[in-house]
C-alpha cells in the first residue's frame, strides 16, 4: 500500500523530480544496471518505488538514500508468481530481505566510484549475495563493474581472496532457519568470487537508456527445483522516462524471457508546497461563528476573517503599547508550521494599525502552545524607530543597525499574554468533519502475498473547549477480499496481534476509533494528554501520557502507563477478555545529523514482554518521514516464531503534495515484513505528543524561518 501510494503521489505531484541519472535502479530496486548493482547512489533523502516482473519472480522494492554514502532497501519477491501447481511443480517461496550498499570512493576525473553492498541483511538468504562494486561516467555512458561474492559468485572466476584472511571465509551456509536475522559467518563467504559488469548508454534526446548486462549469477536454485533454465550470461534492455523521475522499461534475460519493470523517484526533502491559502476556510469551522469581544475593530475582523480562510485560526489580540501587537494563533492547515506564521505575519502588516512596528505571534499546535514569532520590522523612511526598538535576545538589533532597516524575526518559547484587548469565540463544540475514500492492503502472505478493500471512510473530530476533545472514525466496506485470507496464528505468547487478519475478515463496516482525549500545559515545555475510548481497530483501553520538551534543546523525554483491552473481531465496540497494562519510558533525540530522529522506548509491551525498541526516523518540516525501527524483548526468537523479533519501516508522506488545498493531513503507515506478537505497541498512542509537536520544534522554525518573513 505505502508503495502503491508514492507511486500515485509521484504522477500527481507537481514538484520537479531528481536528475535522470539518480533514478536509473535495477531489478532488485536499488540503483544498478538490469540484474547487478552498480556504485552509483541516488541524492540524499531520495526515496525510489520499484516494480519488476518476470516469469521468476516478481519483486516489489523501496529503496531510499538517508545518509550521502548509504542506500537501503526492502523487497519482497514471489517466486514463481505465474506458475499453476496442475503443471509441474512450483516454487512457492515469497521472500523479504534487506539490501544495504555503502560508498567507499566519490568518482574523481580519473577515479571511479566504489561501493560494496549485501543483497540480503537479514532475510531467509534466497537472494545472500555480497559485492564490491566500481562505476565509471564517460559521457552518456556509464559503466558498472564488479566482484561477487554467493550468489553472484556462482560463474566463479576465482577463488575467495577473503580465505587468506581467514579460514571461516571458505564456507557458506544456506539454512538460516526462522530468519530475520543477521547472518555474519557468512558475508563475503564461500569458495569462489564471481565477476559482473554492465553498461548503460543515455540518449538524452528522447530520455531513453539503452542497457546490457554480464550476469554472474545462474540461478543454481531456481534451476535445481526446474523453474528456470540455464541462463546465458548476458541480458539486455531498455529504458525510458517518460516522466521526471518516472520509467519504464522491457528486458530481455539471459533466461530467454521478456521483463517489465516500473519505477518512480522523490525527493522526500523538497521543501513544502507553498499554495495560495484555503479560501474556502478550514472545514468545520465555517460552522463555528466567531464573535469579537467589545471592543469592535473593523481591522481586527477583516484580518480574523482572513486569516481562517487561510487555515489559520486567531484566538485574541492585544497592544500593550501603541507600536506593538500580541496575537495567539493556531495552524489548521499548513504541513510547514512556519509557513503558518507565514500568513499571520502578511495579514497583520496588511490590517494592523500604522502605527504597529513590532508583532508578536505566540503559536498552538495540537492543542499547546509551542512556540513564540517576533518580528521587527522598519517601514521606509522609519529607521529610527528600530533603535528605540532594540531588544536583548534579537539577534541583529541594535543601535548600529539604524541604517540598515531590515526586518528582523527571533524565535522563542510560548508567550502568555495577559488581558487580551480582542478575543474570539468560537463556538463549542466545534471541529472537522471529513469523508474519503480509501484503501487497505494485505501484504506479505505466503498464500495470498496481496488482497485489498475498498472502503469509505468519515472522520470527526471534536473540540470541546477547556482541552477536551472527542476523536471518531467510522469505516463503511465498499468491496474487499479480505474473506479469502486463510493463515492462522500459531503463536506461543499471547495473540495480541497475529489474530489481525481475523479483524479484517470479520470488521466489514466498523468503529476504528471513539476516544476522548485531555490536554494540557503542566509547566514549560512540559505537556500532558489522558485518553479514554476505543483507540484502535484492535484495543480499546485508557492511559496517560506526559512529554518534556524544553524550548531549544534537541532533547525530550516521555512516558506513559495504558491499560488496554482487546476489541472483538467484528468491528463494534464489544470487548474480549484479554487484557493488559502496557507502558514505556521514551528518550527522544532530533539530531542535528542528516536530519536524523533517534528515540528508545523501553517498557512493557501487549504481550507482557519487556524490552526497548529503537527507531531511527529521517524527518523534514515539509511532513516526510522514512524510518526504521526494531524491538527486541525478553521473548526468545524461536518462541517469536518466523522473523525472531520485530522490525519493519515507517512511512509518513504529506498528502499536501497532491491535494488541490493546504491541508495537514498525511498518511502514516508502519510495513513490516511479518506480523507476530512480540514487541507491540498500541498503534498512535504512547509516543502521540512527540509526533504531534514535532512540526514546531525551534529546530525546524530557525530553519525555515525565511518562510515566515512577510515579503
Amino acid at each position: 500500500m505505502a508503495a502503491t501510494l508514492l507511486i500515485a503521489g509521484a504522477a500527481a505531484a507537481p514538484w520537479s523530480a531528481p536528475a535522470r541519472a539518480a533514478t536509473a535502479v535495477n531489478q532488485f530496486g536499488m540503483h544498478g544496471v538490469l540484474e547487478v548493482p552498480s556504485a552509483r547512489m541516488p541524492r540524499e533523502a531520495e526515496l525510489t518505488a520499484t516494480v519488476s516482473r518476470q516469469d521468476i519472480a516478481d519483486m516489489y522494492a523501496i529503496a531510499y538514500q538517508p545518509l550521502p554514502w548509504l542506500e537501503v532497501a526492502y523487497r519482497y519477491t514471489i517466486f514463481d508468481p505465474r506458475c499453476e501447481a496442475v503443471t509441474r511443480r512450483c516454487d512457492g517461496l515469497r521472500d523479504r530481505s534487506f539490501e544495504a550498499k555503502a560508498r567507499l570512493l566519490t568518482e574523481t576525473r580519473w577515479r571511479p566510484q566504489v561501493a560494496f553492498g549485501i543483497r540480503d541483511i537479514a532475510g531467509t538468504g534466497a537472494w545472500g549475495a555480497e559485492y564490491i562494486a566500481a562505476s565509471k561516467r564517460l559521457g552518456n555512458l556509464a559503466l558498472p563493474l564488479g566482484v561477487g561474492w554467493g550468489r553472484l559468485a556462482e560463474r566463479a572466476v576465482a577463488s575467495n581472496p577473503m580465505i587468506r584472511i581467514s579460514d571461516r571465509f571458505a564456507q557458506r551456509d544456506s539454512e538460516f532457519g526462522l530468519g530475520g536475522t543477521f547472518s555474519w559467518g557468512d558475508y563475503f563467504a564461500g569458495p569462489d568470487v564471481g565477476v559482473f559488469g554492465a553498461l548503460r548508454y543515455s540518449i538524452p534526446r528522447w530520455r531513453v537508456d539503452l542497457l546490457a548486462a554480464y550476469n554472474s549469477d545462474t540461478y543454481a536454485r531456481e534451476q535445481s527445483l526446474g523453474t528456470t533454465r540455464a541462463p546465458d550470461p548476458m541480458s539486455y534492455g531498455v529504458e525510458w522516462e517518460f516522466r521526471k523521475g518516472m520509467r519504464v522499461g522491457a528486458t530481455w534475460s539471459g533466461r530467454r524471457e521478456l521483463g517489465l519493470q516500473f519505477s518512480a523517484a522523490f525527493d522526500t526533502a523538497r521543501p513544502a508546497p507553498r499554495k495560495p491559502p484555503n479560501r474556502f476556510g478550514v472545514r468545520g469551522y465555517d460552522t463555528a461563528p466567531v464573535v469579537a469581544t467589545e471592543p469592535p475593530l473593523d481591522w481586527w475582523q477583516r484580518m480574523t476573517s482572513d486569516a481562517q480562510a487561510s487555515g489559520v485560526l486567531l484566538y485574541s489580540a492585544s497592544q500593550p503599547s501603541a507600536d506593538s501587537l500580541e496575537i495567539r494563533y493556531g495552524n489548521r492547515a499548513y504541513q510547514n508550521e512556519a509557513d503558518a506564521a507565514g500568513r499571520v505575519l502578511p495579514l497583520a502588516q496588511l490590517h494592523a494599525p500604522p502605527a504597529i512596528d513590532r508583532i508578536v505571534l505566540s503559536g498552538e499546535t495540537a492543542g499547546f502552545d509551542t512556540h513564540s514569532v517576533e518580528y521587527l520590522r522598519p517601514p521606509p523612511g522609519r529607521g529610527a524607530a528600530l533603535a528605540t526598538l532594540a531588544a536583548p535576545g534579537i539577534p541583529g538589533v541594535a543601535a548600529a543597525d539604524v541604517e540598515a532597516p531590515s526586518p528582523t524575526l527571533a524565535i522563542g518559547p510560548p508567550r502568555s499574554f495577559a488581558d487580551p484587548d480582542r478575543v474570539n469565540l468560537f463556538t463549542y463544540p466545534n471541529g472537522l468533519l471529513s469523508f474519503n475514500v480509501g484503501a487497505r492492503a494485505y501484504l506479505f502472505d505466503p498464500d495470498l502475498p496481496f488482497l485489498y478493500e475498498l472502503f469509505a471512510r468519515v472522520n470527526a473530530d471534536a473540540d470541546l473547549g477547556r482541552g477536551f476533545s472527542v476523536h471518531a472514525s467510522y469505516l463503511q466496506r465498499l468491496h474487499s477480499q479480505f474473506d479469502r485470507i486463510e493463515r492462522t496464528s500459531d503463536s506461543q505468547l499471547p495473540r495480541v496481534r497475529s489474530e489481525s487478519a481475523e479483524y479484517l475478515k470479520q470488521g466489514g463496516s466498523r468503529v476504528d476509533r471513539l476516544a476522548l482525549v485531555h490536554r494540557a500545559t503542566l509547566g514549560p515545555g512540559l505537556y500532558y494528554q489522558s485518553f479514554a475510548g476505543w483507540l484502535e481497530e484492535m484495543y480499546a483501553g485508557a492511559g496517560v501520557e506526559v512529554l518534556y520538551r524544553p524550548h531549544g534543546s534537541r532533547f525530550a523525554v516521555g512516558g506513559n502507563v495504558i491499560a488496554a483491552r482487546q476489541r472483538e473481531f467484528d468491528g463494534g465496540l464489544g470487548l474480549r477478555d484479554y487484557e493488559t497494562v502496557t507502558g514505556h519510558v521514551s528518550v527522544y533525540w532530533a539530531s542535528p545529523w542528516h536530519d536524523l530522529d533517534f528515540a528508545v522506548h523501553a517498557g512493557r509491551y501487549l504481550a507482557q514482554d519487556v524490552g526497548a525498541t529503537l527507531e531511527i526516523q529521517k524527518r523534514f518540516s515539509n511532513g516526510w518521514s522514512v524510518g526504521v525501527f526494531a524491538t527486541l524483548t525478553d521473548v526468545p526468537f524461536s518462541q517469536f516464531g518466523e522473523g525472531s523479533f520485530d522490525k519493519g519501516l515507517i512511512f509518513r508522506v504529506p498528502l499536501d503534495s497532491i491535494a488541490r488545498g493546504n491541508t495537514r493531513s498525511a498518511y502514516r503507515t508502519i510495513l513490516r515484513s511479518i506480523q507476530r506478537d512480540g514487541g507491540q505497541r498500541l498503534e498512535g498512542w504512547g509516543s502521540g505528543l512527540w509526533e504531534d509537536l514535532r512540526s514546531s520544534h525551534p529546530v525546524w522554525l530557525e530553519q525555515d524561518r525565511e518562510r515566515m518573513v512577510p515579503p
